[in-house]
């Protein structure tokens, strides 16, 4: 049995009422796994033909199921961003707004990446900029973005502060999934409950309404700020959306979903885990009514490189433009986001570097423009081949020269070169499946 701190205890018992029996007793039961299906890889009903695992749906989340237990990070779908391991109640955050599918979007809160992954599937003619303020966190989420083969994300390492200054105005859609106090996580065990303390609560709604602050720079006229945390406690949710909307010009959106409403905020979902398969959630959504009358950072200009276009006309089916960035190569789907002043992690898709003379392409080309490459070796996941590939060691392909892509169940899993009858394995060696599948 978990051991809660006693002023959790009474808050949690003063909110839910006679329901916090139930509440308790849920947070001592295991925690509910799920899957989010990654539709930049593979088609759902695709995914549902090949996964050798059962998946039970997600009502709020097309894409999103529930499965069992077991660690499935090593599976090698996983390896190929046909799915993300995702906790289902987080999964709802992104569903509070409907997207048309060509919006700007910024995400200011973004690691680990579930929520980015989500919206960037969502906007595929959009474009999304994935913040990460903590760097180790930031390249976290840059490997996940990078598995995914997302081909519209910028991802950022800076500042909300910043972001505020340099993208002012430039946003349809922003997301703060607030840094909190994270009560809703306290069922994966002691030790998330240990760091926990009353005075916490506070400390986090002083940032979270600092956050929401350069949220509101971003935004343009009419555009939706969703606001989302994993804590019960209403002094980081319901009072700093309250004392935010003193500030500002925002009128609140409802959520209409079959959840427990916000304390005093009947427009706001909460999500417990007693009433939903998952953790807990607060999440609310707000339109912007004006403008904030700031400008924008001008654009860096971006300058294309010869030997990377001569690769791309060589090896690929497709025209992809590749942009010189601090010496890499890039694919940038939307170039006037790219603005001065801002700390970029990946700015688009790494395609690789040229070294003399020699453009030496990157995993991440593989892996969002793997459907491109003229050189593609299919495989099913019994295929032997798989393994072999998985862990850097050589395999059998009917392809005599050039570079090319291996795939799993038509997911791009990673790139290849053949030179001289020999198979150069291009998966990075930090993802090597170096134990049993």
């Amino acid at each position: 049995m978990l051991n809660f701190p006693k002023a959790f205890v009474d808050n949690m018992k003063s909110i839910l009422g006679e329901s916090s029996a139930n509440f308790f007793d849920a947070l001592n039961m295991p925690e509910q796994k799920a899957i989010y299906v990654n539709l930049s890889k593979i088609l759902l009903n695709e995914f549902k033909a090949v996964a050798d695992f059962d998946i039970d749906p997600i009502s709020y989340e097309k894409n999103g199921f529930y499965v069992d237990n077991i660690k499935r990070g090593r599976h090698p779908l996983h390896h190929a961003g046909a799915f993300y391991i995702q906790e289902p109640s987080a999964m709802f955050t992104v569903n509070a707004v409907d997207f048309i599918g060509d919006e700007y979007v910024l995400d200011m809160c973004a690691a680990p990446g579930g929520k980015s992954i989500q919206i960037a599937n969502r906007i595929q003619k959009g474009v999304l900029v994935s913040n990460e303020v903590n760097l180790s966190r930031a390249q976290v989420l840059n490997s996940n973005i990078e598995r995914m083969g997302l081909k519209n994300v910028i991802i950022t390492n800076d500042t909300p502060q910043n972001l505020a200054k340099a993208y002012a105005n430039c946003f349809d859609v922003a997301l703060v999934d607030a840094p909190c106090s994270g009560e809703g996580m306290f069922r994966r065990g002691q030790e998330v409950i240990d760091s926990w303390n009353e005075n916490l609560p506070t400390l986090c709604a002083k940032r979270q309404a600092e956050i929401l602050e350069c949220a509101d720079a971003c935004l343009k006229t009419g555009g939706k700020l969703i606001y989302s945390t994993c804590t019960y406690e209403i002094k980081e949710n319901e009072e700093v959306i309250k004392n935010f909307i003193k500030l500002h010009n925002y009128k609140l959106v409802n959520i209409h979903a079959p959840f427990s409403r916000g304390i005093n905020l009947p427009e706001a979902v909460r999500l417990y885990p007693h009433q939903v398969k998952g953790e807990g959630q607060f999440v609310c959504v707000l339109e912007k009514l004006e403008d904030n009358n700031l400008t924008c950072n001008s654009t860096l200009k971006l300058q294309q490189d010869k030997v990377a276009a001569q690769f791309i006309s060589q090896n690929l089916t497709e025209n992809v433009n590749g942009y010189i960035y601090n010496d890499n190569i890039y694919y940038i789907n939307k170039p006037e986001l790219i603005k001065k002043g801002v700390n970029y992690l990946n700015p688009g898709v790494l395609l690789g570097r040229v070294e003399k003379q020699r453009f030496v392409p990157h995993h991440q080309f593989f892996s969002a423009f793997g459907n491109s490459f003229i050189n593609q070796l299919n495989l099913q996941i019994d295929d032997a081949r798989v393994a072999k590939y998985l862990i850097g060691d050589q395999i059998e392909t009917p392809f005599k020269a050039g570079y090319g892509v291996v795939k799993l169940a038509g997911c791009p899993l990673g790139g290849f070169k053949i030179s001289d009858g020999q198979f150069k394995n291009y998966y990075p060696k930090g993802l090597r499946n170096l134990k049993n599948l």
